[in-house]
This record gives structure tokens, C-alpha cells and sequence, in this order.
């Protein structure tokens, strides 16, 4: 899903012979950089955090109970669950709001870096728990109660779904919701461009602005390759969120990052019942826009630090499960319903799966991805500080 990083990056040196005046202070974790570009080490967004987790237990419910067929429950979710299911199928927009907040993390989080230092941060950040997730999945798949219909994950599955790019490769994923990693991948991708040549306030709006054009133009013109790498059907959320953090840097709405949002908005408004339709989402348009602009709305507060006082002390560990909810909360908990509901009853089971999804999530958190990100970080470290040495 998205990195829990909120670096502001490094500071941009002025240029040979000029003076670069110290940057302002930080305030609320804003980062106000003078001369056109010099950063600070901002606070940790703790607000962001509680909207990962709120974002994950959306999209948890939308699987569990959105929809009008009986699986995972024997019965429909619309007969047990008359109010909370109408609430759930909405719960896809959760999607949406992770893709906007990982535009702006990510724009953050790379500000300043070399295009090593950014590649390994987004390995050490999705592959550990991902790596995790695949296994286990793939595991309960093999090993557990399977739902009607389920076709048999093989073990040539799992170890394709391990490179995370079964998609491009043809191969099913191990979990249905494996298919936003590959929507993040194509956008680090494209990101990848603006940190190779230098994070600038300029270089990044102009990127907005081509992207933005170039997911209008690659529907239509017939290159399938284009198609994929700039994913028109998305990339309306991610612009919005790396405009959001042009806002934050900023400390204000500029002419020019109102107008990425706007144009950011009016396209999503535009792809909104395609992509309702391609989902299977068959409910209300004007509530879905009316939802996602609310989306926009309180990015925007979070952007121009309005939510910084936000600091309660639970919001890092609701960071830090958000993740792995999303990853495991399906093939593990709807196994679990479609065994069990029946004996347990409806509500038990369902606030029972939840607690248990978000509990595995923890471990996973404490006893996989903290650990193996250690042990990557130092295989990694003799190639990052290597031109570190070399210059020294």
C-alpha cells in the first residue's frame, strides 16, 4: 500500500554563488522552504496514519459484506446486515483514498533522494510484509476451508505472485486485492523520473501536469505498453495526493497547484462511472463523487496543516497494521466466515474476523516486517553508503 515515511527530504543547495537564506521553521510539520526549494525534517503525520487504518477497515468491510451474493456468508449480507451493508458497499472507495494518500507520502517520502535511496525504501517498505502475506495466503488457500468456486492456488502461483508482477505476467494473485500493488509499482515507476533528474516544486507540478495529459491521450492511442504505465483509470487520485504535498511544502493553495487539483478532479469525475462499472461497483455516482471530494476536502486541511495537532498516541500502530489488514484481511477472513459464521452467528463472527484480521496484522508487523526489513537494510547498506565513502 503506501509508505509510512513522512521525511520532507533533504535540502536543495543554492546555487554556485548564491546565498541560500535558512529555512523557516517547521511548524505543525509544515515545511516551508525558501529560494525555491531547501527542506526540513517535518514530524511525523500522525493523522495520516488513523486514515490508513481507516482506509483498510473500509475496504475489510466492502469484501466482507458488500455485494448481494452469499459468500463468505451461507445467508446474504443484505439479510443479516440490512444498514451495515448498504455502509460497505461503498467501502471500495477506501482504494481510492489509499492511492491519494500515496501520492502524497511518496512525493514526501522521495523529496531529496537518489533513485537508489527511493527503490530501497520502497522495497524495504511493501516486499517484507508482502513476501508474509503471499505465504500465508497462499498457505490457507492450500491448507484451509475453500469457498465455492475457489480455484487451487499451485505452488507455480505463489512463487510468481512473490515478484509482486503476476499481473503483467498473466498469472492470478494469490488474493484478489494484490492488484493495487500493481497500480503502486507502475506509479513509483513514473516517479522514478522526477527523482532521477532532482525533486524540484517545478519539476514535480510539470510532471503533474504531463501526467495528467498523458493518461487522457493513452486510451486512445492504441499502445497497449502506455496504457499500463500510466495508468489512466488511477492516476487522477495519485496526482492529487503529489499535489496535495506541493500544498504542504508550500504552507499555501499556489495558482498552479489549484489547478492540478482541479484537474485532477474533473477527470476523476469523468472516469468515475467507468470505474465503477469495470469494478462491479453498481451504486450511487453522485454519492461516490460526493465522498471522494470530501477526500479531496480533507486532504487539503492535511496539506495546509490544519490536522497537525492530531497526535493521540495509538494513531503509529494504526500506521504501522494498516498494511498488512489489507493484505491478509481477505483470504484469511472470509475463509473463516464461510466456515464458521453459521456456528458462531453473524455479528460474533463478524466483529470476531475483524479483531482476529487486525490482531494477525500485528504480528505480522512485529514479527516479520520488523525484522526482515532489518536484515534487508543491511544487505542493502554496503551499496547505499558506498558513494557516500567514494566522496568522502
Amino acid at each position: 500500500m503506501s509508505d509510512r515515511s513522512v521525511l520532507a527530504g533533504d535540502r536543495v543547495p543554492a546555487p554556485a554563488g548564491a546565498t541560500q537564506p535558512p529555512p523557516e521553521p517547521v511548524r505543525h510539520g509544515r515545511v516551508r522552504p525558501r529560494g525555491g526549494g531547501g527542506a526540513v525534517r517535518a514530524p511525523r503525520i500522525a493523522v495520516l496514519d488513523g486514515l490508513r487504518l481507516l482506509a483498510a477497515l473500509s475496504v475489510v468491510l466492502f469484501h466482507y459484506l458488500a455485494g448481494y451474493g452469499t459468500i463468505p456468508w451461507q445467508r446474504t449480507a443484505a439479510e443479516l446486515f440490512p444498514a451495515l451493508h448498504r455502509i460497505a458497499d461503498f467501502g471500495w472507495l477506501g482504494v481510492v483514498f489509499f492511492f491519494m494518500i500515496s501520492g502524497f507520502v511518496i512525493c514526501m517520502s522521495g523529496w531529496g533522494k537518489s533513485l537508489q535511496q527511493f527503490w530501497q525504501g520502497r522495497i524495504l517498505r511493501l516486499f517484507p510484509l508482502y513476501w508474509a502475506a503471499v505465504v500465508l495466503s497462499s498457505a490457507a488457500a492450500r491448507l484451509g476451508p475453500r469457498t465455492p468456486g475457489e480455484p487451487k492456488v499451485t505452488v507455480g502461483q505463489m512463487l510468481t505472485n512473490l515478484t509482486m508482477l503476476q499481473e503483467p505476467l498473466g498469472v492470478e494473485g494469490v488474493d484478489l486485492v494484490y492488484w493495487t500493488l500493481w497500480a503502486e509499482l507502475r506509479f513509483y515507476l513514473l516517479f522514478s523520473l522526477v527523482v532521477l533528474l532532482g525533486t524540484s516544486y517545478r519539476r514535480v507540478a510539470a510532471f503533474c501536469w504531463v501526467w495528467a495529459l498523458g493518461s487522457v491521450l493513452a486510451p486512445k492511442s492504441g499502445i497497449p505498453l502506455l496504457d499500463q504505465l500510466l495508468v489512466p483509470q488511477w492516476a487522477s487520485f495519485f496526482i492529487a495526493g503529489i499535489a496535495f504535498h506541493l500544498v504542504r511544502r508550500a504552507g499555501r493553495i499556489e495558482g498552479e497547484t489549484l489547478g492540478i487539483l482541479a484537474l485532477s478532479w474533473l477527470l476523476m469525475q469523468h472516469r468515475l462511472p467507468a470505474i465503477m462499472a469495470d469494478e462491479g461497483h453498481g451504486i450511487d455516482w453522485k454519492v461516490c463523487l460526493a465522498a471522494i471530494t470530501a477526500m479531496y476536502l480533507l486532504m487539503g486541511l492535511i496539506a495546509l496543516g490544519k490536522l497537525d495537532r492530531i497526535q493521540w498516541r495509538w494513531l503509529p500502530v494504526a500506521g504501522a497494521i494498516s498494511y498488512p489488514l489489507y493484505l491478509v484481511h481477505q483470504s484469511l477472513g472470509v475463509r473463516v466466515i464461510w466456515r464458521w459464521n453459521e456456528q458462531w452467528g453473524a455479528w460474533p463472527t463478524l466483529l470476531g474476523v475483524i479483531a482476529g484480521a487486525m490482531l494477525i496484522a500485528w504480528l505480522l508487523h512485529r514479527l516479520v516486517e520488523r525484522p526482515l526489513t532489518r536484515l534487508l537494510r543491511r544487505l542493502m547498506a554496503p551499496r547505499a553508503e558506498q558513494p557516500q565513502k567514494l566522496a568522502a
